[in-house]
């Protein structure tokens, strides 16, 4: 059967953009809100001027612990003692079998030793076998 000029020319479909806009607005979102909750976990601390390591390591943090000046322990933004935290790390250290779990410790420059050498002891304890301690590097 042959079809007329007029039968065979292209067919225009209406290309809907409206599914995609809003995939869009959803992943503006989630980024925006999780980059604003990575922030909260941070706490303004003064950290010890030290040079560091110079390779940046990807590696998966997963807990963020902060040491304040008073020598308190703060995770997420609430201050917690060091009963809750090793709870926290034993259920990190349960759930990531695939890869090793390294904390990212950050203390103040004037914390006492004896609080950040409890944390560090505690997190042991609770099976993780590394951290990471946070310095500034431009100090």
């Amino acid at each position: 059967m042959r079809m007329s000029p007029a039968q065979r020319g292209e067919r225009h479909l209406p290309v809907d953009m409206t599914p995609m806009i809003d995939i869009v607005f959803q992943l503006l979102i989630f980024f925006l809100t999780t980059a604003q909750l990575a922030q909260l976990s941070l706490a303004e601390l003064e950290l010890p001027a030290e040079r560091g390591e110079a390779s940046e390591v990807d590696v998966e943090t997963g807990l963020i612990v902060n040491i304040l000046r008073d020598g308190s322990v703060v995770v997420a933004g609430r201050a917690t003692d060091l009963v809750a935290l090793s709870l926290m790390a034993e259920a990190l250290v349960a759930e990531s079998t695939a890869r090793p779990v390294r904390p990212l410790v950050r203390a103040d420059r004037a914390a006492p030793a004896a609080a950040l050498n409890r944390t560090l002891r505690t997190l042991q304890e609770a099976g993780v076998g590394a951290v990471r301690i946070a310095t500034d590097p431009g100090g």
